[in-house]
């Protein structure tokens, strides 16, 4: 159930993204990154600017051709469509979300109903400007506050092949979002402020991934709201951004992991898969050949043995591990709820709760990730969930 990126280059050609001649430069703002890596005259693509005089001023020239540099300003949707472009040197400028996904040669697009990952090298730069920021800045607090969850199931996922878990950069996503919050609780009002704390914490973060890039989109929460976006778009429904969505569905899954690390013995029946499709089609107006593909294929019983068997001998380190996120996520809740002029009233109807069963429960064959909860189908716990 590991994240099958397909990897490429503009030109078709198979490259690992984290190939040490495309290593990513940071920078304050994009007009010193584009002095940094292109002269002056050079031509350049840019992509989600409103305004592209500053670049004229400085003697470039914005072609929507053949150009020398190609830089992207927003978000996922604009930087896929930096990294997908043909040749050229890229800056991606990160004012809006996907701070973390900046840095690293991942981007995701849709895929009919699914999100399809896509992987190229990284971008030549990256620039995080504390005077360009996303003015939804409770949603960017979230996606900083998700890593930690991200960061757990990572934990559980390297434990469960047998491997060891970088507890470094794990331990340092929990300072960051442990500092982050601390910070901003005395300024959530001062939105120049917030806006300038959470850029900084945006550029922390996106070096974390780009060492990392196993982390991004990895947690159950990351699936459900996938799933939740999918069942939204088929009954043509509006949805939040999907930091905020993600953090909302994130106190649930953890809640979920927890009681499952409590009681979690044994195995029902193994998942049906075929039922699963099904209900892929009907609740997510999915394909058929496309949920076949996405849907993950049940564990061989020797390896759910093997898997059952990690997860009683781990229980205790992966419960209190688990109990940490869950005091941070509280801490952080108080403070995500106050960055809305209306302190989070708005919350209260941003997830119908009767989404949540169906959701929860076919969200590993929704979006593809090595967590707990994709685990958890294994175990057959989730088919109650399906109606």
């Amino acid at each position: 159930m590991k994240i099958e990126f397909e990897k490429r280059t503009p030109d078709g050609a198979t490259q690992q993204p984290n190939d040490e001649r495309h290593s990513t430069r940071f920078f304050d703002d994009v007009r010193t990154a584009l002095a940094a890596l292109a002269p002056s005259g050079s031509r350049i693509k840019p992509i989600g600017f409103d305004n592209v005089d500053i670049f004229l001023r400085d003697g470039y020239r914005v072609t929507d051709e053949d150009c020398d540099v190609i830089i992207a300003r927003g978000g996922e949707r604009e930087f896929g469509a930096a990294r997908a472009y043909g040749d050229g040197c890229k800056i991606l400028l990160a004012p809006t979300h996907a701070h973390f996904a900046a840095a690293v040669g991942a981007y995701r697009t849709l895929d009919g109903a699914f999100a399809h990952s896509f992987r190229c090298p990284p971008p030549d730069a990256v620039a995080f400007d504390e005077n360009d920021c996303d003015r939804n800045l409770a949603s960017l607090f979230a996606e900083t506050v998700n890593l930690d969850l991200c960061a757990f199931d990572y934990i559980f996922a390297t434990l469960m092949q047998g491997r060891r878990p970088d507890t470094e950069t794990v331990n340092e996503i929990g300072k960051l979002v442990a500092e982050l919050t601390s910070t901003l609780r005395p300024i959530t009002k001062d939105r120049t402020l917030a806006a300038k704390a959470l850029v900084r914490a945006g550029r922390r973060a996106a070096r974390i991934v780009a060492a990392r890039p196993e982390l991004l989109h990895c947690s159950g929460a990351a699936q459900t709201a996938e799933a939740l976006r999918m069942l939204c778009r088929a009954e043509d429904r509006s949805i939040g951004m999907r930091g905020e969505t993600e953090l909302l569905l994130a106190v649930y899954v953890a809640d979920f992991y927890v009681k499952w690390l409590a009681c979690g013995d044994g195995f029902d029946f193994p998942p049906d898969n075929n039922r699963r499709i099904d209900s892929l089609c009907e609740y997510f107006g999915a394909d058929l050949r496309r949920a076949c593909i996405h849907a993950s294929p049940i564990y061989p019983p020797m390896r759910m043995r093997l898997y059952e068997y990690r997860r009683d001998e781990f229980r205790t380190e992966l419960t209190r591990r688990l109990a940490t996120v869950k005091q941070r996520q509280n801490a952080a809740w108080q403070v995500f709820k106050r960055l809305y002029p209306d302190d989070g009233y708005g919350l209260k109807t941003l997830i119908d709760k009767t989404d949540l069963p169906i959701c929860l429960a076919l969200a590993p064959d929704v979006f593809a990730a090595e967590s707990m909860l994709s685990f958890i189908k294994q175990t057959g716990r989730l088919e109650r969930y399906i109606i």
